[in-house]
């Protein structure tokens, strides 16, 4: 058999294996303008791919779990559809519940989200490879837990190829140790929280929360190509944007009592 009719020969017996690799699907921007991510991310975030997520420290599991809701916000924007968030329920009421008020600030309507609690990790892989035989669906996020070993090289294949198969977007949050792996996945993420940028309010002395920040760090990459960069969710554009650094300035202090202006007699 010439070299020619063993590719093809092989290629049938993939595509039969259940192991196509689907169609390309179009990128997503991570900003609403210029491509801040260059040429490590050309075009942005793969879609109808796996992506996995893992907080810098135990500490950071919100920020990971708001920078997957500003993913999904990005993706759902490209792809009309559903979100289905699937978690243990060993997690509880701490991490991983979703709240309506949380999701309209990243621009994603509650009425498009399905939330699967599951007792087992075998179960939650199980629901998240089935939802993405949904041809509807948009984005899959699933919250891995703390100590689990179920996911493997293998299981992260099947969902990729299942995501790659209809254009769905699966997003994996899980502890550091539960992807100190080879896997699947065309990109890995390092987040870390910080700071974030103080917004004045009229009337106010002290000033608000602003929006969101990250610590972004692209840990893996099909693409090879490896960085890091400090975001901040931008709720106008609902998209992500470099944040500006903080002003490194001393805390205003207050001496004494306001004097008051003389009154005329």
């Amino acid at each position: 058999m010439r070299d020619g009719e063993t590719l093809a020969a092989l290629r049938a017996r993939i595509k039969a294996g259940g192991l196509d690799e689907g169609p390309a699907w179009p990128a997503v921007g991570l900003d609403a303008g210029a491509d801040t991510q260059g040429d490590v991310l050309p075009g942005g975030l793969a879609s109808g791919a796996l992506h996995e997520l893992q907080p810098a420290t135990p500490a950071d599991i919100g920020a990971a779990t708001g920078f997957a809701l500003g993913l999904a916000s990005r993706l759902l924007a490209q792809r009309p559809g559903p979100l289905l968030w699937g978690l243990p329920s060993t997690r509880g009421w701490r991490e991983g519940q979703l709240y309506p008020v949380g999701l309209a600030a990243f621009g994603i309507d509650p009425d498009r989200v399905v939330q699967v609690e599951v007792k087992k990790t075998a179960d939650l892989l199980w629901s998240l490879e089935e939802a993405l035989d949904h041809p509807s669906l948009a984005v899959v996020v699933g919250l891995l837990p703390e100590g689990d070993r179920l996911y493997d090289f293998t299981a992260s294949r099947r969902l990729a190829m299942r995501a790659a198969r209809h254009g769905a977007t699966v997003l994996l949050l899980g502890p550091a140790p539960v992807f100190d792996m080879a896997t699947a996945a065309s990109s890995r993420w390092s987040l870390a929280a910080l700071a974030s940028r103080p917004v004045p309010h009229v009337g106010q002395a002290v000033p608000g929360l602003g929006p969101p920040r990250w610590q972004a760090r692209l840990v893996k990459s099909r693409k090879g190509l490896l960085d890091a960069w400090d975001l901040e969710w931008n709720h106008e554009t609902l998209s992500f944007r470099l944040a500006a650094p903080l002003a490194d300035r001393a805390p205003l202090r207050r001496t004494g009592t306001l004097a008051r202006r003389p009154t005329a007699a």
